[in-house]
């Protein structure tokens, strides 16, 4: 069977897929990986007779009585439906109280409808009573992850993208599509989406069952700048050795100049691009088999090497939109080669 790569840039993907001329959900970003641990994020022991134990924070995590309405769910009489709020405001959590019972921080009840800070061993007494008690165990920024459901303290953060359990024996891609702006997963041997997945909602890998724990979106936070550098403003320069052995990489956006130094996975996107670049868009596919052979790869290595070159290029490039977007004829990234100091000239379709 016959299978195609194509090109995203500066976040790029070789994506193998049965032929097809087009992806069915362009747009999604490539993985990256990552690995289960046991790691420092926002987080409260909750005490209390309905239950004790670790807790995570929301971005917005509610706190009340009906558990169809709020992220933890106290249910007492004297808890309200809606009781309290802690909210992540950077750099602070701030507690609000809702409550028609009131909360006691530290033991001291708070102003109703006012934020108040919180920090590391703060405790939370909800209507005042001593049985529902929650103490502030990290105060971490809010991120989405994946909890093991036999063992809350094991968690996996998740970016955009991950490789999960891992790179090397990876099961599934876990990414959030931000065409969509929504969560899937895809089987690395099947090559089938699954999803879209919700906060609260459950997957299995590795033998074990994980919890989607998710953020939310604030749109009101976001605004439209019509001047925000876009994929078509950054330059691409390539340096290469004669031999084509090494690769050194350069980005450059609104005159800033990040140095992506010489690295392996650079070659790799240069033979990409130089593809791209002789083709049409209609044409502009790669077989993998070919690829492989052209570069003389291992599939799996050269998988390695996209998640290391999609990784660094994010990370120099943090403020790019249109970053899932497919080069198209009409919007082809700006990139020059040059080999030994001498600029390469690039036949174009």
């Amino acid at each position: 069977m016959q299978y195609l790569v194509r090109l995203v840039l500066p976040i790029f993907v070789i994506r193998i897929q049965q032929m097809v001329q087009q992806s069915s959900h362009p747009g999604c970003w490539p993985p990256t990986s990552t690995n289960p641990q046991t790691d420092t994020v926002a987080s409260f022991d909750l005490k209390s007779p309905s239950g004790n134990g670790l807790r995570y924070l929301r971005d917005y995590h509610t706190f009340g009585r009906r558990k169809d309405t709020v992220d933890t769910q106290l249910d007492f009489a004297y808890v309200s439906k809606f009781h309290a709020v802690i909210e992540w405001r950077e750099p602070d959590w701030l507690l609000k109280d809702v409550s028609r019972n009131g909360i006691k921080l530290n033991d001291k009840i708070i102003p109703a409808q006012q934020p108040v800070v919180l920090k590391v061993g703060d405790t939370i007494d909800f209507a005042g009573v001593g049985e529902a008690v929650l103490t502030i165990r990290d105060i971490s920024p809010p991120e989405p992850m994946l909890i093991n459901q036999a063992m809350v303290e094991e968690i996996i953060p998740i970016p955009e993208s991950s490789l999960l359990p891992n790179e090397t024996n990876p099961e599934l891609a876990v990414y959030r599509c931000p065409d969509r702006e929504q969560w899937f997963a895809e089987s690395v041997s099947a090559g089938e989406e699954i999803g879209p997945f919700d906060h609260g909602d459950a997957i299995e890998f590795d033998g074990k069952h994980w919890t989607f724990f998710l953020i939310t979106e604030d749109d009101a936070t976001k605004e439209f700048n019509p001047q925000q550098t876009t994929l078509a403003d950054v330059l691409f320069r390539f340096d290469l050795s004669q031999d084509e052995e090494s690769t050194h990489l350069r980005v450059t956006e609104n005159g800033v100049t990040h140095d992506l130094g010489e690295r392996s996975h650079h070659y790799l996107l240069l033979h990409l691009l130089r593809h791209r670049q002789s083709e049409s868009p209609e044409t502009g596919w790669l077989d993998t088999q070919l690829l492989l052979k052209q570069l003389g790869l291992e599939e799996t290595y050269m998988n390695i090497q996209i998640f290391r070159a999609r990784r660094q290029v994010t990370a120099a490039l943090p403020g790019v939109t249109g970053q899932s977007q497919l080069i198209e004829r009409t919007n082809i990234v700006r990139f020059e080669v040059y080999k030994e100091g001498v600029r390469e000239e690039l036949a174009l379709a």
